[in-house]
């Protein structure tokens, strides 16, 4: 059975190299896989029988954690990072056309915190980041038009904070003028954000569109964070 790597994925398990990766085979087949990539040396294997750490579930965030335990303790305890599907990255996935076009199942940039940077750093891909404009907004593709998103200028603190409301691409210019939301939609994420909105549910964790749709609406979520 072939693996699949996403190149986020590869980005976090490249180079781990007392980390095993053992996938829940979903066939007869034996349970040592190799993985066929020209960037990672990672092996898909059968369990080793005893070991440090188990980290359950081969994400982002289970691949990071993976990484990070392995480099933070120089390879002195081992990590055995467990994933049922058959790729690596969960929703972080890549696909390659046959005439080599590279499109993003799932996410297809990332904010620039510093605790990815310093992963690229320690990986040895700091130099393959692509960094987008600080002053440009991010745009959503909707009703066949381009809408851009409230975004700052880049400045810090309380100017970043100023800029992200009466900037050239701020709030108050997407709440007025911007055609991306209807009146009801902007009116509700309005309410929502300034006035008041219901409290978390006590029975249940909330998930991203849970929380948004209590805060700014549902209309917020499927046109704005969704796509």
């Amino acid at each position: 059975m072939k693996l699949i790597l996403s190149p986020l994925a590869l980005l976090v398990l490249s180079n781990t190299s007392t980390t095993h990766a053992f996938f829940t085979p979903t066939s007869r087949a034996s349970t040592k896989q190799t993985v066929s990539s020209t960037t990672t040396n990672l092996y898909a294997t059968a369990a080793p029988e005893q070991v440090d750490c188990i980290v359950v579930g081969g994400g982002i965030s289970g691949s990071t954690l993976a990484h990070n335990i392995n480099y933070q303790s120089k390879g002195e305890v081992s990590v055995l990072l467990t994933e049922a599907r058959d790729y690596l990255g969960g929703n972080v996935k890549s696909h390659r056309t046959e005439d080599g076009f590279l499109w993003e199942e799932g996410p297809n940039s990332f904010a620039a915190q510093p605790s990815i940077v310093r992963i690229a750093y320690e990986l040895g891909i700091d130099d393959q980041l692509v960094f987008a404009d600080e002053k440009l907004p991010p745009w959503v593709y909707h009703n066949d038009k381009l809408h851009p998103l409230p975004k700052g200028q880049g400045g810090k603190g309380p100017k970043g904070q100023l800029e992200l409301v009466f900037g050239p691409n701020g709030v108050l210019k997407f709440a007025l003028a911007g055609e991306l939301l209807s009146w009801p939609g902007k009116i509700r994420a309005g309410i929502g954000a300034f006035i008041g909105h219901l409290p978390p549910p006590e029975d249940k964790e909330e998930t991203i569109r849970d929380w948004v749709n209590r805060i700014l609406g549902e209309e917020v979520f499927l046109r704005c964070i969704d796509p």
